[in-house]
C-alpha cells in the first residue's frame, strides 16, 4: 500500500505556509512566471518557452500549468532527439563518435523512461517522485551533453537539444517550488 504523500501535520503547514507567504502562495499567471523563471539559469528562455504555452503564459496560469508545460516540451525534445541519434549513428565516422553516440542513445532512452514515469507521478499528484525522475533524466542528459559537447559541429544539434531539455528540467522542478493548494486538486 502507497504511503500519503504528506502527512495531515504537513498538510496544515503547507497550508499555513502558502497563505502566510503572499510572496509565493498569491502570485497571479505572470507574476509567478516571472517569479520561476528568476529562480532558473536562463531566465530568456524560461519566458519564452513559458509564455509560448496558452495554458503557462496565460494571466490564471497555476505553477502545475508551468510543471505541464515544461514536462511536455521535454517530452518533446527528447522523443527529437531519440529520433535524431540514429541519423548520426549512420554517419559517425569513427568509433570514437559511434560510442559517444550508442552512450547519448542510452542516456537518452533512460531520460525519456523518467520522463514518461514523471509525467505519470505528476498526473496522480506524486511530486516528490516526479522530482527525482526529472533530476535521474537530467543527470541522464548530461551525461550525453558532457560526452559530445565541443566534439565537432556534428554534434552540434543533439548538443543544443540535450542543453533545452536540461532548461526545461529545471524550469519543471523551479515550478513545483510553486505549488499550491490548488495545483494538488
Amino acid at each position: 500500500m502507497a504511503m500519503p504523500r504528506y502527512r495531515p501535520l504537513h498538510l496544515c503547514l503547507l497550508i499555513l505556509l502558502i497563505y502566510t507567504t503572499p510572496s509565493i502562495g498569491l502570485l497571479n499567471g505572470t507574476e509567478l512566471l516571472k517569479a520561476a523563471c528568476n529562480q532558473t539559469s536562463d531566465y530568456a528562455f524560461c519566458y519564452a518557452t513559458l509564455t509560448a504555452d496558452p495554458n503557462a503564459g496565460g494571466p490564471q496560469a497555476l505553477a502545475g500549468d508551468l510543471a505541464n508545460a515544461a514536462l511536455r516540451l521535454a517530452q518533446t525534445k527528447a522523443t527529437h532527439a531519440q529520433s535524431l541519434i540514429p541519423l548520426l549513428l549512420q554517419n559517425a565516422t569513427t568509433s570514437l563518435d559511434h560510442n559517444r553516440l550508442q552512450m547519448c542513445q542510452s542516456s537518452n532512452n533512460r531520460a525519456i523512461s523518467q520522463l514518461s514515469s514523471a509525467n505519470n507521478d505528476f498526473n496522480s499528484d506524486s511530486l516528490d517522485t516526479m522530482v527525482e525522475e526529472i533530476n535521474t533524466a537530467a543527470r541522464a542528459t548530461s551525461d550525453c551533453l558532457n560526452e559530445i559537447q565541443d566534439k565537432g559541429t556534428h554534434f552540434s544539434l543533439l548538443a543544443t537539444i540535450n542543453a533545452d531539455l536540461i532548461k526545461l528540467y529545471e524550469i519543471c522542478i523551479v515550478s513545483t517550488r510553486y505549488f499550491t493548494v490548488e495545483d494538488l486538486y
